[in-house]
């Protein structure tokens, strides 16, 4: 089956290009765009709001928000509306979130607990339904929508890479956005922990949409592509330290150097952290380099049951990210397809 083409935008860029890329995107045959919820960055509906009245059919929502920063009744009104402005094109992305919490006073308390909750009152508020219940992270006492939604149940995603969450996911989403394993061997085992959760509720393995996000900076300057994405992998290390334990899934293991600097009290030194990440390690997460060389990459990555692919664009600097989106969907997505296809035949 030939995965959906999703696309991930980080709300760091100005609206005016959002639209242009979402346009775009949408001309290449994008069928999502995921658009992030961060505290102190663009504010997420504003942006999805404009690529809804810009766009006509592309799939859109936050990648992702959290019961946190949001109460859920605030996040399902959001959503509803956005499914209105977009006549039915919302998708909820949900995490547990982290970029902003300590600057607010917030805790990731019960994630688990947290993301079922959520899920559960978002569902029935969009359904119509006057809700109340009192839960471990989460709570409401008669809440109901002043208005008819356009649809009563809109599409939930969770972007996970926690075995307990992926197991989750597979007993209450519609779908998953596994993040940066481009590794296959570990893409079975959340696989298998999706399996889990499906089994549990007794579903249909067809019902769930398994999405495998990607992030990418595509440029025929390889070593200007590859120093960006090893920046941006020590800054995601250091910024999980040190909850590192889906690196074992990974295969992945840290230089010791890298470690200590990733533990430094005050203030690990990215740069330094950077050049301390090998080549492997980099490309077991991210993709890298020429058109060619992503396409090689992304080939091996597939795994058969990947039905959406979401790239998250990287640009060189002095680049444009438009130019990575067009790359991936022109260049490197057919041509990894071709060497999947070859490579099964073989």
């Amino acid at each position: 089956m030939k995965p959906t083409l999703g696309i991930l935008l980080f709300s760091e860029g100005p609206i005016s290009e959002l639209v242009e890329i979402a346009r775009e995107a949408e001309d290449l045959g994008y069928h999502y765009l995921w658009y992030t919820d961060v505290r102190f960055a663009r504010e997420c509906y504003v942006g999805l709001t404009a690529v809804a009245l810009n766009t006509t059919s592309l799939k859109i929502g936050p990648g992702v928000t959290d019961p946190y920063s949001r109460h859920p009744a605030i996040t399902a009104a959001a959503m509803a509306t956005l499914d209105e402005v977009s006549n039915g094109r919302a998708v909820l992305g949900l995490g547990t979130g982290g970029a902003g919490f300590k600057e607010l006073g917030l805790e990731r308390v019960l994630p688990i607990a947290a993301m079922r909750e959520t899920v559960t009152m978002i569902r029935a508020l969009t359904r119509g339904e006057k809700v109340t219940s009192q839960g471990k992270v989460v709570s409401i006492d008669g809440g109901r929508f002043s208005f008819k939604p356009v649809r009563e149940e809109i599409p939930v995603y969770f972007a996970t890479h926690g075995p307990q969450m992926t197991r989750l996911a597979g007993e209450i989403a519609d779908g998953v956005l596994i993040a940066n394993t481009l590794n296959p061997k570990a893409f079975d085992f959340y696989v298998g922990k999706l399996t889990e959760g499906l089994v549990k509720a007794q579903r249909s393995p067809d019902s769930l949409d398994i999405g495998l996000r990607v992030e990418a900076c595509i440029d025929d300057d390889d070593e200007k592509a590859l120093d960006v994405m090893r920046r941006r992998v020590a800054s995601r290390l250091i910024s999980q330290y040190p909850h590192w334990d889906y690196l074992d899934e990974l295969g992945v293991t840290l230089p010791e150097a890298f470690i200590e600097v990733a533990k430094m009290q005050d203030g690990p030194d990215l740069p330094k952290a950077s050049s301390l990440l090998p080549v492997d390690v980099v490309e077991s997460m991210v993709l890298a380099g020429n058109p060619r060389r992503v396409s090689e990459q992304l080939a091996r990555a597939l795994h058969p049951r990947v039905t959406q692919l979401t790239l998250r664009p990287h640009a060189v600097p002095g680049g444009k990210l438009g130019s990575v989106v067009r790359a991936f969907a022109e260049e490197v997505f057919p041509e990894a397809l071709r060497r999947r296809a070859e490579s099964v035949a073989a």
